[in-house]
C-alpha cells in the first residue's frame, strides 16, 4: 500500500469586522462557521474587529493579517466589504494576497481565490482592477463636481489671509480642514496616498491655508485636524 503524503494546507483564519453594532458581528461568525462546517474546513484562528470602515489599514488590522498570512494559508470573510473602505482598497489587499500566495473566500460574493497567480486568478483580478479604475473615475468626478457647486455656492475653500489670535488661528485652522473634508474623503476613497493627495490638490488648483501649494507636512496638519 502506498502512502501518499499530505500536502501542507496551511492554517485557516477568518477576518469579521464591523464598525458598531455587535448582532453584525456575531452575523458574521455564524455565516462563515456554517460555511466552513458545509465545506469541511476548519477555523485556525477568528480575528475580530469593531472599528469603522474609515480607520486605516493599520488600526482594521489588516496589515498585522498580511503580514502574519503565509503561502499556503486561507483567509475567509463574509463578503469584501469587510476588507476596505472602497473597491481600490479591496483590489489592493485581494492582489497582495495572491502575491503571498493566500487563498482568498469572500461568502456573500461566492468568490474563492485559490492562491496561485493562474488565468482564473489573472481574470478576476483584472476585472476587479477595471471596476476599481471606474470607481476611482467616478469619485474624481464628483469631488470635481462638489468643488465646483461649493465655489458657486460662494463657499471659500480655505483662506490664506488669516493673521489673529491664537484662538482665532485654531478656530479658522479647523474651519479651514472643514471646508476641505469632502475633498480628502473623496481622495482618501480612491486610495490616494498621502503624497498624491498634495500632488492632486495642487493640480485641482486648491490652495494650501495661506494661499501658496501644498506640501505634505501642510496636508498632515488638516487630516490632523479633521480626524481628531
Amino acid at each position: 500500500m502506498v502512502n501518499k503524503k499530505r500536502e501542507r494546507t496551511g492554517k485557516v483564519v477568518a477576518y469579521l469586522r464591523v464598525s458598531t453594532i455587535k448582532q453584525d458581528l456575531t452575523n458574521q461568525q455564524i455565516e462563515i462557521e456554517n460555511y466552513c462546517s458545509k465545506e469541511g474546513i476548519k477555523i485556525d484562528e477568528i480575528i475580530k474587529v469593531e472599528l469603522s470602515s474609515r480607520k486605516s489599514r493599520k488600526d482594521r488590522l489588516i496589515d498585522d493579517l498580511l503580514r502574519d498570512l503565509r503561502a499556503g494559508d486561507t483567509l475567509i470573510v463574509s463578503e469584501l466589504s469587510r476588507l476596505g473602505r472602497s473597491l481600490v482598497e479591496v483590489v489592493s489587499t485581494v492582489n497582495e494576497l495572491i502575491k503571498k500566495q493566500v487563498k482568498f473566500i469572500a461568502i456573500k460574493q461566492g468568490m474563492t481565490i485559490n492562491g496561485k497567480n493562474d488565468m482564473t486568478t489573472k481574470m478576476m483580478i483584472t476585472m476587479f482592477s477595471l471596476l476599481a479604475e471606474i470607481e476611482r473615475d467616478l469619485i474624481s468626478e464628483r469631488t470635481k463636481a462638489g468643488l465646483v457647486r461649493a465655489r458657486a455656492e460662494g463657499k471659500k475653500l480655505g483662506n490664506p489671509n488669516l493673521n489673529l489670535t491664537n484662538e482665532s488661528y485654531r478656530k479658522g485652522a479647523q474651519e479651514f480642514a472643514e471646508s476641505l473634508r469632502p475633498v480628502l474623503d473623496g481622495l482618501r476613497k480612491q486610495g490616494y496616498s498621502q503624497r498624491g493627495m498634495v500632488e492632486e490638490l495642487n493640480k485641482l488648483g486648491i490652495k494650501a491655508r495661506r494661499g501658496g501649494p501644498w506640501s505634505l507636512v501642510q496636508l498632515q496638519h488638516v487630516l490632523r485636524r479633521i480626524q481628531a
